[in-house]
Protein backbone atom coordinates (compact mmCIF):
# COMPACT_ATOMS: atom_id res chain seq x y z
CA UNK A 1 0.00 0.00 0.00
CA UNK A 2 1.39 3.40 -0.95
CA UNK A 3 0.54 6.78 0.53
CA UNK A 4 -0.33 9.08 -2.37
CA UNK A 5 1.27 12.24 -1.00
CA UNK A 6 4.34 10.64 0.63
CA UNK A 7 6.85 8.82 -1.53
CA UNK A 8 8.26 5.38 -0.81
CA UNK A 9 6.13 4.56 2.21
CA UNK A 10 6.20 0.83 3.00
CA UNK A 11 3.92 0.80 6.03
CA UNK A 12 1.04 3.04 7.10
CA UNK A 13 0.23 2.50 10.75
CA UNK A 14 -3.35 2.00 11.89
CA UNK A 15 -4.49 1.38 15.44
CA UNK A 16 -4.69 -2.31 16.45
CA UNK A 17 -8.29 -3.47 16.52
CA UNK A 18 -9.82 -4.48 19.82
CA UNK A 19 -7.18 -2.82 22.02
CA UNK A 20 -7.87 -0.13 24.60
CA UNK A 21 -5.48 2.79 25.10
CA UNK A 22 -4.02 1.26 28.27
CA UNK A 23 -3.36 -2.13 26.66
CA UNK A 24 -0.08 -3.27 25.11
CA UNK A 25 0.27 -4.72 21.63
CA UNK A 26 2.78 -7.59 21.62
CA UNK A 27 5.16 -7.46 18.64
CA UNK A 28 7.20 -10.51 17.71
CA UNK A 29 9.66 -10.95 14.88
CA UNK A 30 7.02 -12.41 12.59
CA UNK A 31 5.12 -9.10 12.76
CA UNK A 32 8.09 -7.11 11.41
CA UNK A 33 9.77 -9.61 9.08
CA UNK A 34 9.25 -9.74 5.34
CA UNK A 35 8.35 -13.42 4.93
CA UNK A 36 9.14 -16.93 6.06
CA UNK A 37 11.34 -17.65 3.04
CA UNK A 38 14.55 -19.52 3.75
CA UNK A 39 16.68 -16.51 2.94
CA UNK A 40 14.67 -14.29 5.31
CA UNK A 41 15.02 -16.87 8.05
CA UNK A 42 18.77 -16.94 7.51
CA UNK A 43 19.00 -13.13 7.37
CA UNK A 44 16.50 -11.74 9.91
CA UNK A 45 16.60 -8.10 8.81
CA UNK A 46 13.71 -5.92 7.65
CA UNK A 47 13.84 -2.30 6.52
CA UNK A 48 10.77 -0.21 5.91
CA UNK A 49 9.70 3.42 5.84
CA UNK A 50 6.77 3.92 8.20
CA UNK A 51 4.13 6.63 8.40
CA UNK A 52 2.11 7.66 11.47
CA UNK A 53 -0.62 10.29 11.44
CA UNK A 54 -3.08 11.01 14.27
CA UNK A 55 -2.91 7.44 15.60
CA UNK A 56 -3.57 6.52 19.23
CA UNK A 57 -0.97 6.14 21.95
CA UNK A 58 -1.09 2.33 22.15
CA UNK A 59 2.14 0.78 23.38
CA UNK A 60 4.05 -1.86 21.41
CA UNK A 61 6.15 -4.41 23.26
CA UNK A 62 9.08 -5.64 21.16
CA UNK A 63 9.62 -9.14 22.41
CA UNK A 64 12.47 -10.71 20.46
CA UNK A 65 14.10 -8.23 18.09
CA UNK A 66 15.97 -4.93 17.98
CA UNK A 67 14.90 -1.79 16.14
CA UNK A 68 16.90 1.09 14.73
CA UNK A 69 14.68 4.15 14.16
CA UNK A 70 15.70 7.28 12.26
CA UNK A 71 13.24 10.17 12.15
CA UNK A 72 12.79 11.41 8.59
CA UNK A 73 10.10 14.04 9.06
CA UNK A 74 6.87 15.09 10.72
CA UNK A 75 5.94 15.86 14.31
CA UNK A 76 5.16 13.98 17.48
CA UNK A 77 6.77 12.43 20.52
CA UNK A 78 7.88 8.95 21.48
CA UNK A 79 7.26 7.18 24.77
CA UNK A 80 9.58 4.36 25.86
CA UNK A 81 8.79 2.55 29.11
CA UNK A 82 6.84 5.62 30.33
CA UNK A 83 9.67 8.01 29.41
CA UNK A 84 8.75 10.70 26.89
CA UNK A 85 11.16 11.80 24.14
CA UNK A 86 10.68 14.66 21.72
CA UNK A 87 11.24 13.96 18.01
CA UNK A 88 13.11 15.89 15.34
CA UNK A 89 14.32 15.02 11.86
CA UNK A 90 17.65 13.25 12.21
CA UNK A 91 17.01 11.67 15.62
CA UNK A 92 18.38 8.12 15.94
CA UNK A 93 16.93 5.60 18.42
CA UNK A 94 18.24 2.08 19.03
CA UNK A 95 15.61 0.02 20.82
CA UNK A 96 16.66 -3.24 22.48
CA UNK A 97 14.26 -6.18 22.94
CA UNK A 98 11.81 -6.47 25.84
CA UNK A 99 10.91 -2.78 25.89
CA UNK A 100 7.64 -0.98 25.16
CA UNK A 101 7.23 2.16 23.09
CA UNK A 102 4.64 4.20 21.24
CA UNK A 103 4.51 7.16 18.86
CA UNK A 104 2.44 9.86 20.53
CA UNK A 105 0.26 12.49 18.84
CA UNK A 106 2.02 11.92 15.49
CA UNK A 107 1.38 14.33 12.64
CA UNK A 108 2.69 13.14 9.26
CA UNK A 109 5.50 11.38 11.13
CA UNK A 110 7.81 9.39 8.86
CA UNK A 111 10.31 6.93 10.31
CA UNK A 112 13.01 4.85 8.64
CA UNK A 113 13.02 1.60 10.63
CA UNK A 114 15.38 -1.37 10.52
CA UNK A 115 14.30 -4.43 12.50
CA UNK A 116 16.76 -7.24 13.15
CA UNK A 117 17.20 -10.26 15.38
CA UNK A 118 20.10 -11.36 17.53
CA UNK A 119 20.87 -14.26 15.21
CA UNK A 120 21.61 -11.93 12.29
CA UNK A 121 25.28 -12.13 13.37
CA UNK A 122 27.32 -14.79 15.10
CA UNK A 123 28.67 -14.59 18.63
CA UNK A 124 32.06 -13.28 17.52
CA UNK A 125 30.45 -10.46 15.53
CA UNK A 126 28.25 -9.50 18.47
CA UNK A 127 31.36 -9.43 20.66
CA UNK A 128 32.66 -6.73 18.35
CA UNK A 129 29.55 -4.61 18.88
CA UNK A 130 29.53 -5.20 22.62
CA UNK A 131 33.16 -4.06 22.77
CA UNK A 132 32.10 -0.52 21.81
CA UNK A 133 31.24 1.33 25.06
CA UNK A 134 29.05 3.89 23.27
CA UNK A 135 26.94 1.14 21.68
CA UNK A 136 26.87 -1.80 24.09
CA UNK A 137 24.45 -0.26 26.65
CA UNK A 138 21.85 0.27 23.93
CA UNK A 139 21.94 -3.41 22.97
CA UNK A 140 21.06 -4.70 26.45
CA UNK A 141 17.42 -5.87 26.62
CA UNK A 142 14.76 -5.06 29.16
CA UNK A 143 13.54 -2.17 31.33
CA UNK A 144 16.35 -2.57 33.88
CA UNK A 145 19.00 -1.96 31.23
CA UNK A 146 16.91 0.96 29.93
CA UNK A 147 17.01 2.53 33.39
CA UNK A 148 20.76 1.90 33.66
CA UNK A 149 21.50 3.87 30.48
CA UNK A 150 19.66 6.92 31.73
CA UNK A 151 16.09 5.95 30.74
CA UNK A 152 16.71 6.57 27.06
CA UNK A 153 17.42 4.76 23.81
CA UNK A 154 18.22 7.98 21.97
CA UNK A 155 21.57 7.26 20.31
CA UNK A 156 22.16 10.70 18.81
CA UNK A 157 21.06 13.40 16.40
CA UNK A 158 22.25 13.50 12.79
CA UNK A 159 23.28 16.71 11.09
CA UNK A 160 21.78 17.18 7.60
CA UNK A 161 25.07 15.99 6.07
CA UNK A 162 25.23 12.85 8.22
CA UNK A 163 21.53 12.18 7.67
CA UNK A 164 22.08 12.25 3.91
CA UNK A 165 24.92 9.77 4.33
CA UNK A 166 22.81 7.43 6.46
CA UNK A 167 19.88 7.63 4.04
CA UNK A 168 22.22 6.51 1.25
CA UNK A 169 23.19 3.49 3.38
CA UNK A 170 19.54 2.67 4.05
CA UNK A 171 18.74 2.92 0.34
CA UNK A 172 21.55 0.45 -0.39
CA UNK A 173 20.26 -1.99 2.24
CA UNK A 174 16.79 -1.68 0.75
CA UNK A 175 18.11 -2.52 -2.73
CA UNK A 176 20.11 -5.46 -1.41
CA UNK A 177 17.31 -7.07 0.59
CA UNK A 178 14.72 -7.00 -2.19
CA UNK A 179 16.29 -9.59 -4.54
CA UNK A 180 16.27 -13.16 -3.24
CA UNK A 181 20.01 -13.63 -3.65
CA UNK A 182 22.58 -14.77 -1.10
CA UNK A 183 25.33 -12.35 -2.13
CA UNK A 184 23.15 -9.24 -1.78
CA UNK A 185 21.75 -10.33 1.58
CA UNK A 186 25.29 -10.84 2.83
CA UNK A 187 26.09 -7.34 1.64
CA UNK A 188 23.02 -5.90 3.44
CA UNK A 189 23.97 -7.66 6.66
CA UNK A 190 27.51 -6.28 6.47
CA UNK A 191 26.22 -2.79 5.65
CA UNK A 192 23.96 -2.71 8.73
CA UNK A 193 26.86 -3.87 10.89
CA UNK A 194 29.04 -1.07 9.53
CA UNK A 195 26.21 1.44 10.11
CA UNK A 196 25.94 0.45 13.79
CA UNK A 197 29.70 0.77 14.19
CA UNK A 198 29.63 4.16 12.47
CA UNK A 199 26.82 5.43 14.72
CA UNK A 200 28.78 4.29 17.78
CA UNK A 201 31.87 6.11 16.55
CA UNK A 202 29.91 9.30 15.89
CA UNK A 203 28.52 9.09 19.42
CA UNK A 204 31.98 8.46 20.90
CA UNK A 205 33.74 11.33 19.14
CA UNK A 206 30.73 13.66 19.55
CA UNK A 207 30.14 13.97 15.82
CA UNK A 208 26.40 13.85 16.50
CA UNK A 209 24.94 17.33 16.65
CA UNK A 210 23.06 18.75 19.62
CA UNK A 211 19.35 18.04 19.55
CA UNK A 212 17.10 21.03 18.85
CA UNK A 213 16.70 22.87 22.14
CA UNK A 214 13.01 23.44 21.58
CA UNK A 215 12.34 19.74 21.14
CA UNK A 216 14.25 18.82 24.28
CA UNK A 217 12.38 21.46 26.30
CA UNK A 218 9.03 20.28 24.98
CA UNK A 219 9.88 16.72 26.07
CA UNK A 220 10.29 17.99 29.65
CA UNK A 221 6.96 19.84 29.41
CA UNK A 222 5.23 16.68 28.15
CA UNK A 223 6.68 14.62 30.99
CA UNK A 224 5.41 17.23 33.46
CA UNK A 225 1.94 17.16 31.86
CA UNK A 226 1.87 13.35 31.94
CA UNK A 227 2.52 13.41 35.70
CA UNK A 228 0.29 16.38 36.58
CA UNK A 229 -2.65 16.37 34.15
CA UNK A 230 -5.04 15.91 37.13
CA UNK A 231 -4.02 19.36 38.37
CA UNK A 232 -5.15 22.67 36.93
CA UNK A 233 -2.36 23.59 34.51
CA UNK A 234 -2.42 26.78 32.51
CA UNK A 235 -0.62 27.62 29.29
CA UNK A 236 1.01 30.53 31.13
CA UNK A 237 2.38 28.18 33.81
CA UNK A 238 3.86 25.84 31.21
CA UNK A 239 5.32 28.77 29.28
CA UNK A 240 7.09 29.98 32.41
CA UNK A 241 8.68 26.54 32.83
CA UNK A 242 10.24 27.00 29.38
CA UNK A 243 11.15 30.64 30.11
CA UNK A 244 9.31 31.94 27.05
CA UNK A 245 6.25 34.11 26.53
CA UNK A 246 2.79 32.56 26.47
CA UNK A 247 2.37 33.31 22.76
CA UNK A 248 5.80 31.93 21.89
CA UNK A 249 5.18 28.79 23.96
CA UNK A 250 1.82 28.23 22.27
CA UNK A 251 3.45 28.40 18.82
CA UNK A 252 6.35 26.11 19.79
CA UNK A 253 4.08 23.53 21.45
CA UNK A 254 1.62 23.49 18.57
CA UNK A 255 4.44 23.09 16.03
CA UNK A 256 6.32 20.35 17.94
CA UNK A 257 3.36 18.33 19.23
CA UNK A 258 0.77 19.01 16.55
CA UNK A 259 -1.94 20.37 18.84
CA UNK A 260 -2.41 23.22 21.37
CA UNK A 261 -1.43 22.64 25.04
CA UNK A 262 -5.06 22.63 26.18
CA UNK A 263 -5.96 19.94 23.65
CA UNK A 264 -3.02 17.78 24.74
CA UNK A 265 -4.06 18.04 28.41
CA UNK A 266 -7.66 17.29 27.53
CA UNK A 267 -6.53 14.16 25.66
CA UNK A 268 -4.55 12.96 28.70
CA UNK A 269 -7.53 13.57 30.98
CA UNK A 270 -9.97 11.77 28.69
CA UNK A 271 -7.63 8.76 28.45
CA UNK A 272 -7.35 8.60 32.24
CA UNK A 273 -11.10 8.98 32.70
CA UNK A 274 -11.71 6.19 30.20
CA UNK A 275 -9.35 3.94 32.13
CA UNK A 276 -11.07 4.67 35.46
CA UNK A 277 -14.51 4.04 33.93
CA UNK A 278 -13.37 0.57 32.85
CA UNK A 279 -11.32 -0.41 35.90
CA UNK A 280 -13.26 1.13 38.81
CA UNK A 281 -16.77 1.71 40.07
CA UNK A 282 -16.15 5.30 41.08
CA UNK A 283 -18.99 7.76 40.54
CA UNK A 284 -18.68 9.78 37.36
CA UNK A 285 -18.18 12.97 39.36
CA UNK A 286 -15.20 11.44 41.19
CA UNK A 287 -13.70 10.17 37.94
CA UNK A 288 -13.97 13.64 36.45
CA UNK A 289 -12.27 15.17 39.48
CA UNK A 290 -9.48 12.55 39.56
CA UNK A 291 -8.88 13.10 35.85
CA UNK A 292 -8.48 16.85 36.16
CA UNK A 293 -11.90 18.00 35.00
CA UNK A 294 -13.31 20.75 37.18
Amino acid sequence: MKLPIVEEIDYIHTDPKGLELDQISECRWGDASVSSDAIDLEFPISLRREHYNHTSDIGHWHQDFLALYIVRGGRGTRRVNDQTHSLARGDVFLMAPDNTHSWRVPVDLTIDAIYFRQDLWNEREWDGLYSMPDLAPFLAPGPTAFEARGRTDHLGHLSPELHTQVEATLAAIRRETKPRTLALHLAARARLYVLLVQLAQWRADKTFTTRPARGAAIAEILSFCDANFHRQLSTQQLAEMMHVSRANFFDIFNREVGMPPASYLRRLRLQHAQKLLVETRYPVADIARLSGFQ
